[in-house]
C-alpha cells in the first residue's frame, strides 16, 4: 500500500475500528437465528418484481435487493448516490460537472448496468475528459421503489443488462389513496448542510369513481458538497425541478388504463477555480439538463388461454444535456505569423458549448400464463419489447480578441499548433435500434419443495451511425484508415435457476445467467484528433459484443423474526471493451476500443434483517468480490473494497418517535493493477437517523452522518487516479459530520 497519500491516511484507531465493526456484524449475523426465536414481531415480507413475476425474497433464484419507498423517507434520501449508501456491493460514480455517473453492481458499473424508469431506460453515460454525462436526472421524492439485480440479467431486460439491472418504479395515486379515503395532499421540506441543501414540494392525489391522479412537484437548490480535509470542490450554486403526473383509469374489471409525464430540469452554476493558471484568468461554467418522459401503460387481467395477465406500455423520453464554459484566457488562435509580438497570445473570451442527446422511444409487452398440471404447476412470463435511441454530440467553441472585437471558431492549444475547427462532433448522429423477445417458464414440482426456472431471450441490435462533414475538427480520422461504420447483430442469452426448500425455514438456491451488450455508438465510433497535443481517438467497426456468464449459489434462512440469505457467485466477462494505445500514424500515438479477453470477478454477500423485539430491529450487510483482468494478469480497479453495514433501530411503544443507528465498515484496498494506482485504507463511519411524529399527519425526521467526522473517500470516485494524484485525491473525501432535517405534513 502507498503510504504517501495525505489524504488517504489514518492513524491505527479507525483501523482497529473496522477490525471490530466487521467482527460485531459477524456476531449480530450469528445471533440472528437465537433473536429472531426470541421476538415477538415478524419481518414485513417484501414482494419482488424485477424478475417478471410477483415474488417474495425467498422464492427468487438469484440475489435482488428491494429499496422501498419507506426505506428512501426513512434514510432520508436525497439523491441516487445516497439510494445505495447502506447496500454493499452497490455503489454510485460521481463527477464534478457530471453528477452521479451510474450505479457499480458487483464491480461492474456505467453502461454494463442497465437502469430502467417505468420501463424504460434511461440515458446512456457519456464520458469525454472533463465533459461527462451520467443519470442524475431522477428525483428520489418520486420513486416508489427501487429494485437491484445484482448479476446478468440479460435473458429479462436485454442486452447492457450484462453487469446487473436497476428497476426504478415510481409512485402512483394508489400508494396514497385508501379504501376509505380518495384524496391526499402533503407538503414536505428538508435541508442538508453537506451540499447546503433545500428542498420543498408537495404531492396531491385524488380518486373520483373509476379515476384517480397524482402530481407530485419537488424543489432543490445546492451548493457544492463539502469535503473533509484540506480538499475543496469547486464553487457551485444549483437548483432543480421535478414533476410527476400519474393518472389511472379502471375502464372495466380487470382492465386499467395509465397515463404517466416526467420531468426533470437542473441547472448548475460553477466558478471553475481547478481552470485557473498561467493561461486562464476566469472560468465558469453552467451546466443544464432536461429529462422528459411520457408513457402510456395498459394492463387487463384476462385469464384467456393464451395468457392470465397482459402489460403492455409505451414511452418516449428525451434527455437533453448541455455544458457551457465561458474563459478568460490567454489565446494563440490569432497569432499573425509576420507580427512577433502577437507570438505571446492575445487575451480573449472562450465560449465552449458541449451537448449530449439522447431521444429514445420503447415499446414494451408482457404477459404470464399460469398451468396447473397433475405434478407441475407452470408459471410462464413471456414478451417482447423495442427500442429506438437516437444520439447526438454536437461540439462548438469561438473566442474573441478582446482587444481588437475578432472572432474565429478554429481554435489553437498553444502557438502555431494546427487549429480545432468548430462546430464539429467526436462521433456521428446515431440511431439505435433493440428489439428482443424472452420467455421463462417456473415450474414448481408438486410438494417436493424442488423449482426449476429455465430462461432464454434473443436480442436484436442495430446501430445506424450517419456521419456528416462536422465530424472530427481536424478531417484527419479518415486518412488513418479508420471509417465509421454501422453495426447490425443478434444474440440469444439463456439462464437457469433453482430453488430447493429443505422445510419451511431453510432453502437453497442456485443460478446460471448469461449476459450480452454490443458496442454503442461512442465504444464503436468516436472519432477525435487533437494535432496540436498528437493524440487521435479512432473507430473500431470490428469491435465485439460483450458477453458474461453468471454462477451463483446461496442459502436462505425465513426465520419466524428474521430473514437471512448468503449468497457466492462468479461473474466471467468476455470480450471486454477497454481503450488501448494501438500504435503511431506519423506524429499522432492512436488510441482505439478493443476487445480484451476475459474479466472475472467473485464474491460473496450476506445480508440479514432481524425483528428483536417489537420494538427492536437489526439489519446486516456484507459484500467481498474480487476481480481480475485474465488477459494481463491483473487486478480490476472497479471492484469495491470489503464492506460491511450493520443496523439497530429501535421504534418507542407509542411509535412516536423511533431512530437507527448505523455502522459502515470498509475494509483496505491494496489489491490494484499497478503499483502506481491509488489506494485506500480501512474506515468507519457511524450514521444516526431517527424521526419524531407530532400527530398523525405531521412527521418530522432527522440525521446525522459520520457522527465521528471520519475522513474517508468512497472507493469508486477514487478508483480511476494515480497515488500521487494527492489534489485529486483530497478532493474527493467526502464531507464531515453532517446533518439533515425534514418534514412531512399530510392533510
Amino acid at each position: 500500500m502507498n503510504r504517501q497519500q495525505a489524504a488517504q491516511r489514518r492513524d491505527s484507531t479507525p483501523t482497529s475500528l473496522a477490525r471490530a465493526s466487521l467482527a460485531a456484524l459477524i456476531c449480530c449475523a450469528l445471533a440472528a437465528p437465537a433473536a429472531a426465536q426470541q421476538g415477538e414481531e415478524g419481518v414485513e415480507e417484501l414482494i419482488v418484481t424485477a424478475t417478471r413475476l410477483p415474488r417474495t425474497m425467498e422464492n427468487i433464484a438469484g440475489t435482488v435487493s428491494l429499496i422501498t419507498a419507506e426505506q428512501i423517507e426513512r434514510e432520508m434520501t436525497e439523491d441516487l448516490d445516497d439510494l445505495v449508501r447502506f447496500q454493499p456491493g452497490v455503489s454510485i460514480s460521481t463527477a464534478s460537472r457530471g453528477g452521479n455517473e451510474g450505479f457499480s453492481i458487483r464491480g461492474m458499473g456505467g453502461n454494463r448496468v442497465l437502469t430502467v424508469i417505468d420501463g424504460i431506460r434511461s440515458n446512456d453515460i457519456f464520458e469525454a475528459g472533463p465533459a461527462t454525462y451520467g443519470r442524475d436526472s431522477i428525483d428520489t421524492d418520486q420513486i416508489k421503489r427501487v429494485e437491484l439485480i445484482r448479476g446478468p440479467a440479460s435473458v429479462l431486460y436485454g442486452a447492457d443488462a450484462i453487469g446487473g439491472a436497476v428497476i426504478l418504479t415510481s409512485k402512483e395515486p394508489r400508494d396514497y389513496l385508501e379504501a376509505d379515503r380518495n384524496s391526499h395532499f402533503g407538503l414536505r421540506a428538508s435541508t442538508a448542510d453537506a451540499d447546503g441543501q433545500s428542498r420543498g414540494g408537495f404531492t396531491a392525489a385524488f380518486q373520483g369513481g373509476d379515476a384517480g391522479l397524482l402530481a407530485q412537484y419537488t424543489h432543490r437548490e445546492f451548493a457544492e458538497q463539502e469535503v473533509n480535509g484540506p480538499g475543496s470542490l469547486n464553487p457551485q450554486d444549483g437548483h432543480s425541478d421535478s414533476l410527476l403526473l400519474q393518472l389511472f383509469w379502471d375502464l372495466a374489471p380487470g382492465h386499467q388504463l395509465q397515463f404517466s409525464l416526467d420531468n426533470f430540469v437542473e441547472e448548475i452554476a460553477t466558478e471553475l477555480e481547478s481552470d485557473l493558471g498561467r493561461s486562464v484568468s476566469a472560468s465558469m461554467g453552467l451546466d443544464e439538463t432536461e429529462r422528459l418522459r411520457g408513457g402510456l401503460r395498459y394492463q387487463w387481467r384476462a385469464g384467456l388461454a393464451l395468457f392470465d395477465d397482459l402489460d403492455f406500455s409505451w414511452n418516449q423520453q428525451d434527455t437533453d444535456a448541455s455544458q457551457y464554459t465561458e474563459q478568460t484566457r490567454t489565446s494563440y488562435s490569432f497569432i499573425n505569423p509576420r507580427d512577433p509580438r502577437s507570438f505571446g497570445g492575445t487575451n480573449a473570451l472562450r465560449e465552449t458549448t458541449f451537448e449530449f442527446n439522447q431521444q429514445t422511444a420503447a415499446l414494451n409487452l408482457n404477459l404470464r400464463k399460469t398451468i396447473e398440471t397433475n405434478s407441475i404447476t407452470h408459471s410462464f412470463a413471456y414478451g417482447g419489447n423495442f427500442e429506438r435511441t437516437d444520439t447526438e454530440r454536437p461540439r462548438n467553441r469561438c473566442e474573441e480578441d478582446l482587444n481588437s472585437g475578432r472572432t474565429t471558431c478554429a481554435i489553437s492549444a498553444f502557438p502555431f499548433a494546427p487549429p480545432e475547427v468548430f462546430p464539429n462532433k467526436t462521433i456521428p448522429d446515431t440511431s439505435t435500434e433493440r428489439s428482443g423477445f424472452y420467455v421463462q417458464d417456473e415450474m414448481v414440482f408438486g410438494n417436493s419443495g424442488f423449482t426449476l426456472i429455465p430462461g432464454v431471450r434473443y436480442d436484436r441490435y442495430r446501430m445506424d451511425a450517419m456521419p456528416d462533414p462536422t465530424l472530427d475538427g481536424t478531417g484527419q480520422v479518415g486518412g488513418y484508415g479508420f471509417p465509421v461504420e454501422s453495426i447490425d447483430e443478434g444474440a440469444a442469452s439463456l439462464s437457469l435457476g433453482a430453488l430447493y426448500d429443505f422445510d419451511e425455514t431453510w432453502s437453497l438456491f442456485g443460478q446460471y445467467a448469461e449476459g450480452y451488450r454490443p458496442p454503442n455508438f461512442s465504444e464503436a465510433n468516436q472519432s477525435f484528433v487533437n494535432l496540436g497535443f498528437q493524440y487521435a481517438t479512432v473507430p473500431n467497426p470490428a469491435l465485439e459484443a460483450e458477453t458474461s456468464k453468471g454462477l451463483e449459489l446461496g442459502l436462505r434462512a425465513d426465520l419466524d423474526n428474521a430473514f437471512l440469505s448468503a449468497a457466492l457467485y462468479r461473474n466471467r466477462y468476455d470480450n471486454f471493451i477497454e481503450t488501448s494505445f494501438v500504435g503511431v500514424r506519423g506524429p499522432i500515438s492512436l488510441f482505439q476500443n478493443r476487445n480484451i479477453d476475459q474479466v472475472e470477478i467473485s464474491g460473496a454477500e450476506f445480508n440479514a434483517d432481524i425483528r428483536l423485539d417489537a420494538r427492536w430491529r437489526a439489519r446486516a450487510a456484507l459484500a467481498y468480490a474480487r476481480g481480475d483482468n485474465e488477459t494481463e494478469s491483473t487486478p480490476l480497479d472497479s471492484v469495491d473494497p470489503l464492506t460491511a453495514v450493520a443496523g439497530l433501530g429501535f421504534d418507542a411503544a407509542s411509535v412516536r418517535w423511533g431512530g437507527e443507528l448505523l455502522l459502515t465498515a470498509v475494509g483496505e484496498k491494496d489489491r490494484v493493477s499497478a503499483s502506481d494506482r491509488v489506494t485506500a485504507d480501512s474506515y468507519s463511519v457511524v450514521d444516526l437517523i431517527g424521526y419524531f411524529t407530532f400527530s398523525d399527519a405531521a412527521r418530522l425526521r432527522f440525521g446525522v452522518f459520520n457522527l465521528f467526522d471520519e475522513t474517508h473517500a468512497r472507493w469508486t470516485n477514487i478508483a480511476s487516479l494515480a497515488a500521487d494524484a494527492t489534489s485529486a485525491i483530497a478532493n474527493a473525501q467526502q464531507p464531515g459530520t453532517n446533518f439533515r432535517l425534514s418534514l412531512q405534513i399530510d392533510i
